[in-house]
């Protein structure tokens, strides 16, 4: 087994000669064992071991028995000791997945810190090739995205896992074998968790029925699927990168013709790493049935819709286009704002700012744009000044160059704007009239004429991006 776990770490290049590892011990028979095997793999690969053990405090007494023997372990094998225990009821008010879910980010954040803290550039979690399988199996059931069946990563950024070749029932043998104490998490016996379930009686029907190597055939699998996968995600971004019309910051926008140019397989690969690049676990959670609806709306005839999806994410599809964007971001509350004049007026809310100022009128007063706006000012006094405010439904203006008035709405449609950012794109009204919406249309009315005699000029100085 020592043997194994040696080319293991040779073959997916875990460590180098004379680096720390810190090592992620629960106290249960996989992560002793691994404790173990990487203080017989330092003899030849010489390492410096840390030992990490964090008490979750979810089992009472038996959790600071863990602890306590994590604690006296390392002591008897010589190594440092790091361990934490959570407060009273942190984890509490959480049930099921969601519990074991958020127990896993504290774990990997204490790992991670307690890495940092020692110098320790690997942290080494004891996932044997029964974890694999079982999570293989798992993820398949549950409908998992393409990622899923790649199961669980030999390496992954600073995270090993030295034991992911190695079968339990070696891991036990050799434990057995050289009088290897180990606790027991009472937890571990419950089928009340779906991992559970598979692994005491699921697994052993297809290993009894169908395939007795079956964690070897399913492990197999996996790093096949996982050597294809980092092809086709290379191939996906390459796709992505032609498609996307914004980069940067923010949501993520994509050309829908574009990314139909694609192979579907690499539509969804596509579409996951934009998720992933809105956040770091943004696309976990995320299921084949995902995948389908993010298709369907970029290939379907509506010009709008939308679909929420897992992670706080959702996609939109504005004409040609499909965003996607945190649904936690929520539109900008109503605001109503008096320009100063002269003077900057900020609108925190929608994320822009304006400078306006009175001058005397001359031709060069009158350069506008989408972003700038000159109206004649006298009027605009007359009217009681101006005021900045979002769009209301029923809204209409007179637009400059066009007989009658218009809604905004269908201002707002003609110049594919997203309904994201309709409302927080500000409205400059004087009196009861719509005179400017900014970046798009200006009004007929209040603009400089033969008689006007001072400019209220007004500029963009700050727009969201």
């Amino acid at each position: 087994m020592i043997k194994k776990v040696r080319e293991t770490i040779r073959r997916y290049r875990m460590c180098d000669a004379g680096e720390t590892v810190a090592v992620a011990v629960s106290g249960g028979v996989d992560s002793v064992v691994l404790l173990h095997a990487l203080m017989e793999a330092a003899k030849v690969l010489p390492l410096k071991l840390v030992v990490c053990h964090l008490n979750h405090n979810l089992r009472g007494r038996e959790s600071e028995r863990d602890l306590a023997f994590v604690r006296e372990l390392s002591k008897r094998l010589g190594l440092r000791f790091v361990g934490a225990r959570l407060k009273a009821g942190e984890l509490s008010g959480r049930k099921g997945a969601s519990l074991q879910a958020l127990a896993r980010t504290k774990r990997y954040e204490f790992l991670e810190n307690s890495a940092k803290r020692h110098g320790a550039g690997k942290i080494a979690l004891g996932h044997t090739l029964d974890d694999q399988a079982e999570t293989v199996v798992m993820r398949l059931i549950k409908g998992s995205s393409l990622k899923g069946p790649c199961a669980i990563p030999p390496v992954s950024g600073p995270f090993i896992r030295p034991l992911i070749e190695t079968s339990r029932e070696d891991i036990e043998g050799f434990a057995a074998d050289n009088g290897i104490e180990y606790v027991l998490d009472s937890s571990n016996s419950s089928d009340k968790y779906l991992r559970n379930d598979i692994r005491h009686n699921l697994m052993p029907l297809l290993k009894r029925e169908y395939n007795p190597n079956v964690a070897a055939t399913l492990s197999r699998v996996a790093t096949a699927l996982r050597l294809d996968e980092e092809y086709m995600d290379a191939s996906a971004r390459v796709g992505l990168e032609k498609a996307l019309v914004s980069t940067g910051r923010g949501p993520v926008v994509i050309d829908c013709a574009a990314l139909l140019r694609l192979h579907p397989a690499l539509i969804n690969r596509a579409f996951l790493i934009a998720a992933r690049s809105l956040g770091s676990d943004a696309e976990a959670g995320f299921t084949s049935v995902h995948l389908d609806s993010f298709r369907a709306l970029v290939s379907g005839d509506r010009p709008n819709a939308s679909i929420d999806l897992p992670g706080g994410l959702r996609a939109l599809r504005e004409y040609g286009r499909v965003i996607i964007t945190a649904s936690g971001k929520k539109n900008p509350r109503r605001f109503l704002r008096t320009l100063k004049v002269p003077g900057t007026t900020v609108i925190r809310d929608a994320g822009y700012s304006f400078i306006a100022e009175v001058v005397e009128k001359a031709p060069r007063n009158l350069e506008e744009g989408p972003w700038s706006a000159c109206f004649d000012y006298g009027a605009v006094v007359e009217a009681g000044g101006v005021k900045i405010r979002r769009m209301e439904p029923g809204d209409r203006m007179a637009p400059m160059g066009m007989k009658g008035r218009k809604k905004l709405k269908d201002i707002f449609i003609d110049a594919k704007v997203p309904r994201e950012r309709r409302a927080s794109t500000p409205v400059f009204v004087a009196g009861r009239e719509i005179i400017w919406v900014v970046g798009l249309r200006r009004s007929e009315l209040f603009k400089v004429g033969g008689d006007t005699k001072l400019v209220l000029k007004i500029g963009c100085l700050k727009r969201p991006e």
